[in-house]
């Protein structure tokens, strides 16, 4: 398997790099989420990896924020989301290595329940 994505939901998400210029603006920031903590919220991706996924959230900072400009609360919090209820809720979190990262700017983890 080469992409987590099926050929169909690749295809839509190329077109989408290849419409929108993510180097002004940052989709992540201004979706609504399914849950929300006090420095993290959830999202749905709209994209999502459709080959393993039932379900694919992403967790983000609601400030936006790399991976290196996090907090410290924002780290304490993250481990207590991902001990408590990332856990109860999902099967895997996933992040993409720094060279897979289309949007490397705004820190997010992947959430699946697999299908």
């Amino acid at each position: 398997m080469t992409s987590l994505r099926t050929p169909e939901g690749k295809k839509k998400y190329q077109e989408y790099l290849k419409t929108e210029d993510l180097s002004n603006s940052c989709p992540l920031c201004d979706k609504e989420p399914v849950k929300s903590f006090g420095f993290w919220k959830i999202i749905e991706n709209n994209f999502p990896y459709d080959q393993i996924a039932k379900t694919h959230h992403m967790l983000l900072p609601v400030r936006h924020a790399s991976e290196k400009e996090l907090r410290t609360g924002e780290w304490e919090e993250l481990n207590m989301i991902k001990e408590s209820f990332l856990n109860a809720e999902y099967d895997w979190i996933i992040e993409s290595t720094h060279e897979n990262k289309s949007i490397p700017w705004h820190f997010h983890l992947h959430l699946i329940i697999g299908k």
